[in-house]
């Protein structure tokens, strides 16, 4: 995470775990969620693993049934809503058990089966610095922006917090989820003059 703010203002920059988790389930899975905005497949597909971590065998599990698969593709869709809604503090749902998915027996098999590989799948592409770097790249010139925001509004921002959540997808794109709370695309984050672009009206609002 990177943050960046003053004593009125914060900014937030995160690529929740939870969230890589969560796709990486959807692909091999092959759910069928509805979800607004619609997301996308993930970048890299969950088929491509890094060389510098062992895959591991996938788990030998039934082809699902057809009732099983909607039912765990609707129960998908109200854990990601959840987790995109709280971030990074989701992952705490997935303890060894399981318990908090008790109400969603189809989606909870599935992770029980799934976690291993999507922890060490999700955990290996978290750490690759390039990674790392395109959210820290943008996020330095945050303080720059607001600045610039604030002398064409001349006058101090007004408090606010903003929390800008990232996500893998094959896409270059950016959605606003509610107030204070965006969701932009790794993609976008990597071309950080287009993604400080789009932020300004955004800020604007906020400032």
């Amino acid at each position: 995470m990177y943050i960046a703010g003053r004593e009125s203002w914060k900014i937030s920059i995160d690529e929740p775990q939870v969230l890589r988790i969560a796709l990486y389930l959807r692909e091999v899975c092959a759910l069928t969620p509805h979800t607004d905005p619609d997301i996308p497949p993930l970048d890299p597909p969950a088929s491509a693993w890094p060389a510098w971590v062992r895959r591991p065998a996938d788990p030998d599990l039934p082809e699902l049934a057809p009732l099983e698969r909607a039912a765990a593709s609707v129960q998908w869709t109200r854990w990601w809503n959840h987790a995109l809604d709280i971030g990074a503090p989701a992952l705490r749902d997935l303890a060894p058990g399981f318990k908090q998915f008790r109400h969603l027996p189809e989606l909870r098999a599935l992770l029980v089966a799934h976690f291993p590989n999507a922890l060490v799948w999700t955990t290996a592409f978290g750490d690759d610095p390039r990674v790392k770097r395109d959210i820290l790249a943008p996020g330095t010139r945050l303080t720059e922006l607001v600045n610039d925001v604030e002398r064409s509004a001349g006058r101090a921002a007004k408090p606010f917090e903003l929390r800008i959540t990232v996500i893998s997808v094959q896409t270059k794109h950016a959605w606003v989820l509610g107030p204070g709370h965006l969701l932009i695309t790794h993609r976008l984050i990597h071309d950080d003059e287009n993604m400080l672009d789009w932020l300004r009206p955004q800020l604007r609002e906020l400032v």
